[in-house]
């Protein structure tokens, strides 16, 4: 199988407010139905996100159920996440977890979409613990270079 794109699809019965939270953070619609919306970020195409509402005739029963937000998070790196912090703060995002640095060397923040999905800001700038420098595998390296 060889893949080339993969894309979270977020079924919402709250699809307006969906579109209007995911469009002020940044993500621009490259299809704008009235019961889908397909969003990617402008500088970087390959990281989309589906806005589908439950139940559409055009789609199969298997695709109808809406998205239940608890435990989903949609993972978003940035280059500096202090700076995107700092950003989405002057937009009027209000924070769920507030801008912290991990061991694994993650600086991040956490944001909640209408649909209480969690959405994990975030980028590799903070201090590196060596108990997980040594948990980075070479083949991983390999792969995201």
């Amino acid at each position: 199988m060889k893949v080339t794109n993969a894309f979270q699809i977020i079924t919402t019965e709250k699809f307006t407010q969906t579109r209007a939270f995911y469009k002020k953070l940044g993500f621009t619609p490259v299809f704008d139905g009235d019961w889908y919306c397909q969003l990617v970020w402008p500088t970087a195409p390959s990281v989309q996100l589906g806005l589908m509402k439950p139940g559409h005739e055009s789609q199969p029963e298997i695709f109808h159920s809406p998205t239940m937000g608890e435990g989903t998070i949609l993972g978003l790196e940035v280059p500096e996440a202090s700076d995107a912090a700092e950003d989405l703060s002057k937009a009027g995002f209000e924070f769920a977890m507030e801008l912290r640095d991990e061991p694994w060397g993650q600086r991040h923040f956490a944001l909640l979409d209408p649909n209480g999905i969690r959405i994990d800001i975030g980028s590799p700038t903070a201090e590196l613990a060596p108990e997980y420098a040594q948990q980075f595998t070479e083949a991983g390296d390999k792969a995201l270079a």
